[in-house]
């Protein structure tokens, strides 16, 4: 039988179908998969058109606007070959982050696992769903095993979870899970107005905007003050709880820091918890809200939970690193007593996006998240059976992430993820002293997570220079950017435009750096503290030429 597809009579345009020529083999993997070598050559050829094999943080882009460019495109009257395609696709990676280099210190974006990458590959060419075990194997029941792994690192042993897109999903699913607890009708009859969320004022922007799309409406998340160490203030959330109460309203949800991307914020679980339940028993209400833990960074430190002293000390031999990371084990043991935490295994997993998972503590999330018609019992865990789109925010969901989170979750074990973070803070420690060498560079964070956050002296520019050290700070920034954009091997690092050193301080402009790469070395950190003070000398010195001129730069906050 021949390989190629049969040539149809040609259109009335003359021309035959381009599908209808190609080598099947070439192009779909055979039944017999005998031509599985096709997929390693077309990558091989995707990275050839890439070819990048320098230090440079991110690949070299010229700017452009979107406008220009979309109104050009349509889709193309006739297909290409692989070759067109591919060398035109190259030009998808200009100016995104190259997070093999270790000059790419721009957030927690780390280089994933290979092994990660194959697999998930693998999942891709067998087109592999988690919609539903009858055609999607075991993808969920791995799915399970994964939330059971991480659920019993908080000390559960009947937990189950989902694998999302991202950490802004894990508290979709938390906040959707906590209505439907306190308010089973909702599922049917709509969300009850009398609702409240209560968070940490440092906990991710994003829970607002979460509160708006399930309808409880943005001004109903509460934000209360942060206390020294970024933790949730016990005084003001226990009054907020009564405020509400006498408002009339119900805290559907207490959403916890578990660690946030800058300053990272984490709550005391014990505290709040231990807090929260006298008030409720002593005030005799009929109910109790749903406490999540926002731990997609933090769930990190959940793989030291129950390490002994002793084993800690021969562990981690530093003994600033290792008290940080049992004021952060202390903090989340609380975990326990709550009901769902979140992970992102895309931030400090080793896997690549997108890799999250909402773990609940037992199944009767699969109920809180489906549509209220429908309850789960012992035979839908038969084979054949489990459902997933009944408690999925998708249907389309892909395996992904399952597999990316399984490979990286067997790969390093508990002691391989201890290792990784220890390996994550020794990084940060030597690199702060590296910078604290430098006379242009101060150090302003005193972080329980390992991201840097510090300013720079432009007084070469300051002393002839009128304009304030936010607007030098911003051009600095862009600077820095354009320089990297233009593909040199310059650290790429971050601006923080409103940074507080404690709560309650006043705004300041700052710079981040986020040491996430393995191959830091003493050399390559020393290497990249000279480049970073070239730079500012550069700056500094095209500004008072007349070659930079400051104006006002505007920038988003970093993402939390």
């Amino acid at each position: 039988m021949e390989s190629t597809i049969l040539i149809r009579e040609e259109n009335d345009m003359g021309s035959a179908s381009l599908l209808n020529s190609m080598e099947l083999e070439k192009e779909f993997l055979k039944s017999n998969e005998s031509n599985f070598d096709v997929l390693l050559q077309k990558i091989s050829a995707i990275h050839e058109h890439l070819n990048n094999k320098d230090l440079n943080p991110k690949f070299k882009v010229n700017t452009f606007s979107y406008n220009e460019i979309l109104d050009e495109v349509a889709i193309p009257e006739k297909g290409a070959s692989s070759e067109e395609v591919f060398e035109n696709l190259a030009e998808l990676f200009e100016g995104s982050i190259r997070t093999q280099s270790p000059y790419s210190l721009f957030n927690m974006v780390p280089s994933p696992l290979i092994d990660t990458v194959a697999a998930s590959t693998i999942t891709q060419l067998y087109n592999t769903n988690s919609l539903m075990d009858s055609f999607g194997g075991k993808v969920l029941l791995f799915e399970q095993k994964i939330a059971r792994m991480l659920g019993k690192l908080a000390g559960w042993n009947d937990a189950h979870g989902v694998a999302c897109n991202g950490g802004k999903l894990t508290l979709l699913y938390a906040v959707k899970s906590a209505i439907s607890k306190i308010d089973p009708d909702s599922r049917n009859k709509g969300i009850d107005k009398n609702l409240v969320v209560l968070t940490n004022e440092s906990s991710h922007y994003c829970v607002e905007h979460v509160c708006s799309i399930l309808g409880l409406g943005s001004d109903n998340c509460i934000r209360i003050k942060s206390e020294d160490g970024w933790k949730m203030n016990i005084k003001n959330l226990l009054e907020t709880i009564e405020e509400q109460h006498k408002n009339g309203k119900k805290v559907a949800a207490i959403i916890c820091a578990g660690g946030t991307t800058i300053n990272f914020a984490c709550d005391d679980t014990v505290s709040v918890y231990k807090n929260v339940k006298e008030l409720f028993e002593n005030s005799n209400q009929d109910y109790f809200p749903y406490f999540h833990l926002d731990s997609v960074i933090g769930w990190l430190w959940m793989n030291f939970i129950g390490v002994s002293q002793s084993e800690l000390n021969e562990k981690i031999p530093n003994e600033k690193i290792r008290n940080k990371i049992m004021e952060v084990v202390k903090r989340i043991e609380g975990v326990s007593n709550f009901d769902s935490f979140g992970v992102d295994m895309h931030k400090n997993g080793l896997c690549p996006y997108s890799t999250s998972m909402f773990i609940s503590k037992t199944d009767d999330n699969f109920d809180y998240l489906n549509d209220g018609k429908y309850s789960y019992g012992e035979d839908d865990y038969e084979f054949g059976n489990f459902r997933a789109y009944r408690y999925t925010f998708e249907n389309s969901r892909p395996a992904t992430g399952i597999v990316n989170s399984w490979i990286a979750m067997n790969r390093l074990g508990r002691t391989g993820f201890q290792d990784y973070l220890i390996k994550l803070k020794d990084i940060s420690e030597e690199l702060k002293t590296k910078l604290e060498e430098s006379e242009k560079i101060s150090i302003l964070n005193k972080s329980l997570g390992w991201e840097i956050v510090f300013d720079i002296d432009f007084n070469r520019i300051e002393k002839k220079y009128n304009g304030s050290y936010e607007s030098i700070a911003k051009a600095f920034m862009q600077y820095c950017w354009d320089e990297v954009n233009a593909g040199k091997v310059v650290p790429l690092i971050s601006i923080v435009p409103e940074y507080k050193i404690y709560p309650g301080d006043i705004n300041h402009t700052a710079f981040l750096i986020f040491p996430m790469s393995m191959y830091l070395d003493s050399e390559i950190i020393s290497d990249i503290v000279i480049k970073l003070n070239e730079t500012i000398d550069e700056f500094e010195t095209k500004v008072l030429s007349g070659d930079i001129s400051i104006g006002q730069v505007d920038f988003e906050k970093p993402i939390r």
